[in-house]
């Protein structure tokens, strides 16, 4: 009887050592997942001010700003403005000079070089 006695002491010791050791990681593991947790919250919410910049530097009015002062750049006049679709000639209300025609894109360029044969 003592052996069974010192079998099942040995068996309980073992159990609780188990049971410690389960509840030390489960705490472990709960921490780390409160401590990521925190990171999505500092995340989110850095990535609503990152947004919010961003939609602040593309306005319409920034970006117009920055085009007249910093580059330089002024709205055309509309004698001078073509229209260019996709998959149709150039509405144009002048002829196109062949230095304008290098400054748009190949696509942009082989179109208005159809539509303009005199070049």
């Amino acid at each position: 009887m003592t052996r069974l006695n010192i079998l099942l002491f040995l068996a309980l010791i073992l159990m609780a050592l188990g049971t410690v050791t389960s509840q030390h990681k489960a705490r472990k593991l709960y921490i780390e997942l409160q401590q990521q947790k925190d990171s999505a919250k500092q995340y989110a919410i850095e990535y609503g001010q990152l947004k919010l910049e961003q939609s602040t530097w593309a306005m319409h009015s920034r970006v117009e700003e920055v085009a007249g002062k910093k580059l330089q750049m002024q709205v055309p006049d509309s004698k001078r403005v073509q229209v260019v679709t996709a998959g149709a000639s150039v509405v144009s209300k002048e002829p196109v000079n062949a230095g304008e025609v290098e400054t748009l894109g190949s696509t942009e360029s082989q179109q208005i070089n159809k539509s303009n044969p005199e070049q």
